[in-house]
């Protein structure tokens, strides 16, 4: 083989390392971005999670508003005086629920950047209370710092436990949903719109549950907020 021959493949090898080094730190970054993107403060993470505290307010107050736009929309349905049209609102409106939950769900689930903000604040927190920990007895404000520390730890514990019974709420009243929209179209279907139309009320209603514990997932996260505030050497 001759040397120029040599020269050629050895240049192409370092090109294709290269070009496999270029591949593999685009695609770590490409996966690491996805977070960062949606929170430019990902490197303080009480930041992020009161940005994403707004989110889940935010998603609270547009299913309240979808509450009382359904419930406005069967008193319309009632006052219909086609059963194929009636029939059709119901159904439609049933759709939209569905859909709106599932939303909800989208913000109160375990993957969220809710939950995964949320873990952040709190490993955080855990991991300054381990250091403070470590220091001398007589370190400025060591136990003023790691009681105030557990405090926020336990805080954190209390919105998670919070976000937990929300989510499994969401979950049921969505179960509730799709099980009672088949069997409230098939009294529909038979005639019994008044029970139909009083069933469907029965459901949304049901929905402020969700609302009201998302509230109290809000209230507790600003609570735990209020107790992780940075302390001072």
């Amino acid at each position: 083989m001759t040397e120029d021959r040599v020269t050629s493949l050895l240049i192409r090898a370092l090109a294709g390392l290269s070009l496999c080094g270029c591949l593999l730190v685009a695609q770590v970054s490409a996966q690491d971005s996805g977070y960062s993107a949606r929170n430019p403060n990902r490197t303080n993470p009480t930041i992020v999670l009161e940005n994403e505290m707004s989110n889940i307010r935010a998603s609270n107050a547009q299913l309240d508003a979808r509450i009382r736009t359904a419930m406005e929309k069967l008193e319309e349905v009632a006052r219909l005086t086609s059963e194929d049209e009636k029939e059709v609102e119901v159904d439609s409106l049933f759709f939209t629920l569905r859909d709106e939950v599932y939303g909800v769900l989208d913000q109160l689930d375990l993957n969220s950047d809710f939950a995964d903000a949320l873990n952040r604040a709190k490993e955080g927190t855990i991991v300054l209370k381990s250091w403070y920990e470590r220091q001398p007895p007589d370190y400025p404000n060591r136990e003023q710092s790691i009681a105030q520390l557990e405090r926020a730890i336990q805080e954190y514990d209390i919105v998670d436990e919070q976000l937990n019974q929300s989510r499994t709420l969401a979950q049921e009243k969505l179960s509730t949903i799709m099980r009672q929209h088949r069997v409230i179209l098939q009294e529909m279907k038979i005639g019994k719109v008044l029970e139909a139309i009083a069933a469907a009320r029965a459901v949304v209603e049901g929905l402020n549950d969700i609302t009201t514990a998302m509230t109290v997932v809000e209230e507790k996260t600003y609570q735990s907020l209020k107790t992780s505030v940075p302390i001072s050497n």
